[in-house]
């Protein structure tokens, strides 16, 4: 049972303390025959009240304190550590990242296990598996032997052997598809805390599919959470999916760890699950979704808004019933200050006056650009900006991509949405097999503390960091639920934002 004590009744200050003694011990005379108690100011009684509602002021404070740092749910920083420790919960270490390089290879070689290579801050990373006569431009595995955030590193820097292999360069560069990421620091109160409530609320023990996720928590700082399906593959089977947090720094938004961190869980559970028991250990696959949302905020400060709504005072573009809740870039030239659009509204933008934006599906940021002149008409609008669509990791705008009026909270907006799918867990991996469910399904189960898909629940966390929303729908949502795999081989899905945007209900 939580406990009780961040509800405790703590006055406005002590002047309330004071007239609430004052009104008790006047009512309290009057019952024993005194006609008028003497409560006035400067009075003996009055006196002593404000004395006694200092002290009480105090005490009371202290114990709404108290109960806030006894308190999984509220407690931070070292209080929450004490109750980490009082629940036999070990200290997280430090991470290092894992990922892929890609090498110069100019003839026959052998790359050792272990072969280091320094990043540009002078950490230092080693390969991970034999490599026997890689070809050129080969991806291969390494790991950090340095631990921390600084381990970190976005494809394409370059990192250097410490002693190059036999027709290998001694430059190479970290892979773009599988950057060097899930290097942490000391371990958050956030995945503190959900540790702790783990080994509360699902009780690990005895091999249990809470004891397997506590298992992994418990000794991987860069996985976020481990989700089991017991039975997939009928009895004494299980599988284990780890998932990890985006990396925004680096601009990598998938939910897989890499084959080399999968590797170190399944070598570590696979050490310790029980004989006769086939344990899976498996990372999730991406899959990628597209999603608008039709919201309603003010309107411009323009038109007599609060500053928290849209930006300009005739919004455009306005959805038509032809654009199916979604309007899309359909032209765009190299520059990419000019675009055209699939907007149906037959209303022109404003020249120098309408703001579009434009969310990046390779960094998840929106960008605005100013309309300065346009061409073409409904379902074709050309547009020249005052500036180019690039995101921050140069990858401009293209077809396909979404537009959108621009907003005052926007980009906050689309940090909120990349926060929403990152607290999604992996679906389900196999769908009507009586024979094995409703057993082999995800553990802790789907739902709205451990959501999965994306529902009118899950959009409650969004509204509830924008005040300003005052009421949300979906729009463009073909995919709102992971896939289910053909195969129970195959791995479950989890989704990943790609295109996202919002519109004017």
């Amino acid at each position: 049972m939580a406990e009780q004590f961040a509800t405790i009744f703590v006055p406005s200050g002590s002047a309330e303390l004071r007239d609430q003694w004052l009104q008790d011990a006047r009512l309290a005379a009057i019952d024993t025959g005194v006609a008028e108690p003497p409560i006035e100011p400067g009075t003996d009684w009055y006196i002593k009240a404000e004395a006694d509602a200092q002290l009480g002021l105090v005490a009371l404070a202290n114990i709404a304190i108290h109960g806030k740092s006894t308190n999984v749910l509220t407690a931070v920083g070292d209080d929450l550590d004490a109750i980490r420790e009082g629940d036999g919960l070990p200290v997280v270490q430090p991470a290092g990242s894992t990922g892929k390089i890609k090498i110069t290879v100019f003839g026959a070689t052998t790359i050792a296990t272990g072969t280091q290579a320094k990043l540009p801050n002078g950490l230092r990373i080693r390969t991970v598996g034999t490599v026997v006569n890689p070809a050129d431009q080969q991806e291969i595995d390494v790991e950090a032997i340095d631990v921390g955030t600084l381990t970190n590193l976005k494809g394409g820097e370059a990192v250097q052997f410490v002693s190059a292999p036999t027709n290998v360069a001694k430059a190479a560069k970290v892979s773009n598809a599988f950057p060097l990421t899930g290097g942490t620091d000391a371990e958050n109160d956030a995945r503190k805390r959900a540790r702790i409530l783990n080994t509360r609320r699902n009780k690990p023990a005895g091999g249990n599919w809470a004891y397997w996720r506590q298992f992994v928590q418990d000794r991987f700082a860069s996985i976020s959470d481990t989700y089991v399906y017991a039975a997939p593959g009928g009895p004494s089977s299980q599988l284990i999916v780890p998932v990890r947090a985006f990396d925004r720094s680096a601009n990598d938004y998938s939910r897989s760890p890499s084959t080399t961190l999968i590797q170190k869980i399944r070598n570590t559970i696979q050490s310790d699950a029980t004989t006769g028991v086939e344990t899976v250990v498996r990372a999730s696959a991406d899959e990628l979704v597209d999603f608008t949302l039709l919201i309603e905020i003010p309107a411009s400060t323009l038109s007599g808004g609060n500053g928290q709504g849209w930006t300009n005072q005739s919004v455009w573009p306005t959805l038509e019933v032809a654009d199916a809740n979604k309007v899309t870039v359909s032209g765009s030239p190299s520059d990419y200050s000019q675009i055209t659009v699939t907007a149906n509204t037959a209303t022109a933008p404003s020249n120098g006056q309408t703001e579009i934006a434009w969310w990046s599906p390779a960094d998840r940021m929106f960008y605005t650009g100013l309309v300065i002149s346009h061409t073409g008409s409904a379902g074709a609008w050309a547009l020249t900006l005052d500036r180019p669509l690039v995101g921050k990791n140069g990858v401009g705008v293209a077809n396909g991509d979404f537009i959108c009026p621009n907003a005052q909270n926007l980009t906050a907006y689309g940090e909120s949405w990349v926060a929403l799918l990152e607290s999604l867990g992996p679906g389900e991996i196999l769908e009507n097999d009586p024979d094995r469910l409703p057993r082999a399904l995800r553990n802790p189960n789907a739902s709205d503390e451990a959501p999965s898909s994306i529902t009118k629940a899950t959009l409650k966390g969004f509204t509830n960091k924008h005040p300003e929303v005052t009421d949300i729908d979906f729009g463009y949502a073909p995919t709102a639920t992971p896939t289910v795999p053909a195969s129970v081989d195959d791995p479950p899905n989890i989704l990943v934002p790609r295109h996202f945007a919002v519109y004017p209900q």
